[in-house]
């Protein structure tokens, strides 16, 4: 199957979200609202980042040598964010393209980075490895495409993802939660059909707060990686479906409700208190 490569810096995050094509964050979107995800697919909803995912974003960018970080960000005034003299600077930073940081932001995310690069098993990782490869291809499912962008990337050797967390004790919770085990899957197809390997998928993983900034390399096993793909494949088929036939409705907006019911059992209950 046909997968383009798309070297680091061809597109811009902005772009690689805008390109109508199915990654696993909007297939986990997909699963729990068909309607929404196909509407950031097509631009019509784009949900206004949170203070957690600039954070991120950040970091990746930190982590990629070719990222140009410095570029892109800049330490702002030490002070609090509802003042004035902050407010005109991340005006004045806006103006000039340039993203500004807390101080405390910019603490946190240097100690990350040298926590990492402190775990031999995530410095093996980064040595001499691809960043922020993306591939896109058509899905097999349907008249769609898929896609993803790999953070870190050995053509013949590994995929690694980076992930940042309160607690790296808490991550194998957050493996089902967010669904980052279909992440791994989908990535791992994806890639084969570029590359013609099955990659092993590691998660690098990094606490983003103080004291510890612990960094653990995690590793999903084998039933993890075949539940994601059961789940990918599912979602990709149910896709298809509905991009033929262009029924993007949820799940349950054919259910009707019984209002009059639902308002005597209001009642009942407010009586009862």
């Amino acid at each position: 199957m046909n997968c383009t490569i798309i070297p680091p810096g061809l597109e811009t995050s902005e772009q690689y979200h805008a390109s109508g094509s199915w990654g696993s964050t909007l297939i986990s979107k997909f699963l729990s609202s068909p309607k929404l995800a196909n509407l950031i697919r097509t631009g019509i909803w784009r949900p206004e980042p949170t203070v957690a995912m600039k954070f991120g974003s950040a970091f990746h960018v930190l982590m990629d040598p070719g990222g140009g970080f410095d570029g892109h960000y800049r330490v702002g005034p030490d002070v609090h964010h509802n003042t004035k003299i902050w407010k005109d600077a991340v005006a004045t930073a806006a103006a000039e393209k340039v993203e500004l940081l807390g101080a405390d932001d910019h603490v946190d995310l240097q100690a990350m980075r040298a926590s990492v690069f402190a775990n031999p098993v995530a410095a093996h990782l980064l040595h001499s490895a691809e960043h922020e490869v993306g591939f896109r291809m058509p899905s097999g499912y349907g008249p769609f495409q898929v896609q993803c962008r790999a953070d870190i990337l050995h053509r013949r050797g590994r995929l690694a993802d980076l992930k940042t967390c309160g607690d790296v004790d808490d991550f194998a919770g957050s493996v089902l939660t967010w669904g980052y085990h279909r992440q791994a899957a989908l990535y791992r197809h994806i890639v084969h059909a570029a590359c013609g390997e099955w990659l092993p998928f590691s998660f690098l993983v990094v606490e983003s707060k103080a004291p510890l900034y612990r960094c653990r390399v995690v590793d999903l096993t084998d039933d993890y990686l075949a539940t994601g793909w059961e789940e990918v494949e599912a979602a990709l088929i149910e896709i298809g479906r509905r991009t033929v036939a262009n029924d993007w409705r949820d799940h349950r907006d054919a259910e009707s409700v019984d209002i009059p019911s639902w308002k005597r059992r209001a009642a009942q209950i407010a009586v009862a208190a």
